[in-house]
């Protein structure tokens, strides 16, 4: 008997150790991108980013042990702090990625069509692609979607939490609907999703209102993004999509990037991390008197209070492939990928803490029946659908 139980557990290691392999296997063939990614934040406070930095989500060595061969890179300018410079603001962080680049140019390199993305997957090299988010940014000209198109923006977030004066947001149609002007796309708003399909350029309805996301739906001539939401139905927040809206979207022939957020795939984790911040209160109100509240630096000081705390409630990575699960069986395997929302969020779920334990998402997704196709559609294949769709001219 104890020799059979011997037998019995070597056999589940060596089948253990055989899944983990085959999963390596499969995530290093795949074409993997991430849609959204808020580290240039990180990097225009002095932190260098290409180095191993322990306090982020991601930076060069953790991109490449997580095998990403394509990062959207978030282009965010606060409504708040930049204001009557959003545009210059962009146009600032643009040229810092422009500069990393410079200095690993072996190793990074902006796409601005297909064929880029393909010759740097051939050499090893990883595409890092701009995408603004929040319509605020173009400061109502059209021109400057164009200039941003010509420094490389692939895609366009129609609005951050804050609506514009084009473009309501989820945030406000669900907070602050009596005091709004508008509800969803002005006239304005619907020549802004045409000039994007007239250039290219993807548009994006995470945070967007669901007037907003409707009216997107009616003028578009091309797919969309979600580039980093989840599922209401599984977590009710504004933030998150619901049934109609994943439905229409697969109609669209557009993708539902799967944000990674404790509070957006976990139910319970806002009132746990409420208490986290009420316990902690002294010590955040003492970083408030050092930063302007605004502040990036702000937002920084205060994660270093609460992360180690916050992580300790956070929900695994299991919760996240439920995300990706309800998806896929509500509106199929090409309409879904990962928009993880690295570096912009206080934490991540436990498992998948950091990019570059990515390759053990793909672990848990194989176990789960995925197959090696469906896979590379996750991972990579359905944005890469997407982006040759709209990008072609």
């Amino acid at each position: 008997m104890k020799k059979f139980k011997i037998i019995f557990s070597t056999f589940i290691l060596l089948l253990a150790m055989s899944c983990e392999k085959d999963s390596m296997s499969i995530h290093d063939k795949a074409f993997v991108v991430d849609t959204h990614n808020d580290v240039l934040l990180r990097s225009l406070t002095g932190r260098d980013i290409l180095k191993n930095l322990p306090e982020s989500h991601s930076d060069l060595p953790k991109f490449r042990q997580g095998g990403i061969d394509l990062q959207v890179f978030s282009i965010w300018v606060s409504p708040t702090e930049f204001k009557d410079a959003y545009y210059a603001r962009a146009n600032y962080i643009i040229s810092q990625l422009e500069f990393l680049c410079s200095r690993v140019p072996d190793k990074w390199s902006i796409p601005h069509n297909y064929q880029d993305i393909i010759y740097n997957e051939q050499r090893g090299v990883l595409s890092c692609m701009i995408g603004v988010e929040g319509g605020h940014v173009i400061e109502n000209d059209l021109n400057k979607i164009d200039e941003l198109h010509k420094r490389g923006m692939r895609y366009l977030g129609v609005t951050w939490n804050n609506s514009n004066e084009w473009a309501t947001s989820a945030k406000d149609e669900t907070q602050a609907k009596q005091s709004l002007d508008f509800i969803g796309l002005t006239e304005f708003g619907e020549k802004v999703i045409q000039r994007c399909n007239k250039l290219g350029v993807i548009v994006d309805i995470s945070h967007a209102g669901e007037q907003t996301v409707s009216d997107i739906l009616r003028v578009t001539e091309k797919p969309i993004i979600a580039s980093h939401s989840s599922v209401y139905d599984l977590c009710p927040h504004y933030r998150n999509l619901k049934d109609d809206q994943l439905l229409a979207i697969r109609e669209n022939g557009g993708v539902v990037f799967v944000n990674f957020y404790p509070g957006y795939i976990d139910s319970t984790f806002e009132n746990k991390a409420r208490n986290i911040r009420q316990l902690n209160s002294s010590s955040l109100d003492s970083i408030s008197k050092l930063y302007k509240q605004d502040s990036d630096s702000h937002w920084y000081k205060t994660n270093e209070i609460l992360a180690p705390h916050l992580q300790k409630v956070a929900p695994g990575i299991d919760d996240v492939v439920k995300h990706i699960d309800y998806i896929v069986d509500l509106i199929g395997i090409d309409h879904v990928g990962i928009g993880g929302d690295w570096d912009g969020v206080e934490i991540l779920p436990s498992g998948i803490e950091h990019i570059g334990k990515m390759p053990l998402l793909t672990k848990k997704l194989l176990n789960r029946g995925y197959s090696i196709s469906d896979l590379k559609k996750i991972l990579g294949g359905n944005f890469k659908r997407v982006f040759k769709e709209v990008n072609h001219l």
